[in-house]
């Protein structure tokens, strides 16, 4: 059962209740006598009317916190109005200029690497649609969103066959995962575009592209895949090295994610690399929560009656077993 409470805050009066209760305690009834001695009542015994009238406030004590419980309006979600959590839209825009077939990472290349990623990712998802673009010097969309996830990894394994002149367009392959993205109507809208090389394609720039996204409500994830550092590297000299230059531009990369409501991230290893695209969907996935209840039954008036019943019978024993006499 899904219990929770539509107004909470009314639960603290709760906590009001044990030192009323000891107040009340405490408090020296109405016609009480004052006496100099108890030597004068040592003989008497008081009645069970006496001794059990303790019932009465006990009695009114449970039934204000039954009512406070009320007044929180407790609700229990109908077993058959669950909804499932909601779907991410996420393009996957994939660089595979030939310097991603050329180097390593790890152990293969960067090509193989971003290929096994992408379909752990994929194989990884639920509700979420994916699309898939490929780019060199100009984009291409392979696949538009779907839940297909079989086939769109099928896609992904033959993404370097794209007939596409080499190069690397960015910003073009900002634009046209986008347009992929531009029907859509997901709580959370994002591109995750991996890349090892330098925007050197500028039909559209990649910083324009990102504010576009940014202006839309889309968010974009960049992943510069860069060289696996050198464990030997400055051991030859003290002198510091100099810092050595990456293969992409993380400036760059950096500033299209922070337009757009994005983060960008380093991978230099697959290990990495993987951890990039789990913590990315772990981020998307807390923006649109998990399942969730579509109706609420109310439970006020489990605790209602109740409350009043034994508000019913305090009156009741007060004005009759518990009457005090004049």
């Amino acid at each position: 059962m899904n219990l929770h409470f539509e107004s909470p805050y009314f639960l603290l009066l709760l906590l009001l209740l044990p030192p009323l209760a000891v107040w009340r305690s405490r408090r020296r009834p109405a016609g009480a006598l004052t006496l100099a001695s108890l030597r004068l009542v040592s003989d008497l015994r008081p009645t069970w009317r006496v001794r059990y009238r303790w019932l009465l406030p006990a009695l009114r004590t449970l039934a204000l916190g039954l009512l406070v419980v009320a007044l929180a309006r407790p609700q229990t979600g109908q077993a058959g109005a669950v909804v499932p959590a909601e779907g991410i839209d996420i393009v996957l825009a994939l660089d595979v200029s030939s310097s991603m077939t050329q180097s390593s990472l790890g152990g293969g290349t960067r090509m193989e690497v971003a290929k096994q990623v992408l379909s752990d990712f994929i194989a990884g998802r639920e509700n979420d649609r994916l699309g898939l673009v490929v780019f060199r010097s100009q984009s291409l969309a392979l696949s538009p969103l779907t839940l297909d996830y079989h086939a769109l990894q099928g896609l992904v394994d033959e993404a370097d066959a794209s007939p596409l002149p080499d190069g690397t367009a960015i910003g073009l392959a900002v634009a046209d995962s986008l347009n992929l993205l531009r029907e859509s109507r997901a709580r959370s809208r994002i591109v995750i575009l991996l890349t090892d090389g330098e925007n050197n394609r500028f039909e559209v720039e990649p910083l324009a592209a990102a504010r576009i996204a940014g202006a839309l409500g889309m968010r974009v994830y960049t992943v510069g895949v860069v060289d696996e550092p050198s464990a030997g590297a400055g051991a030859q000299s003290p002198a510091v090295p100099p810092p050595r230059r990456l293969n992409v531009d993380e400036a760059a990369l950096r500033q299209m994610a922070a337009v757009s409501g994005g983060r960008y991230y380093r991978a230099d290893s697959p290990d990495t690399l993987a951890r990039v695209y789990d913590e990315i969907g772990g981020l998307e996935k807390s923006r649109v929560g998990g399942k969730s209840f579509a109706a609420f039954d109310e439970r006020a008036a489990l605790f209602l009656v109740p409350a009043l019943a034994l508000l019913g019978l305090e009156v009741l024993l007060a004005s009759t077993v518990f009457r005090r006499v004049p």
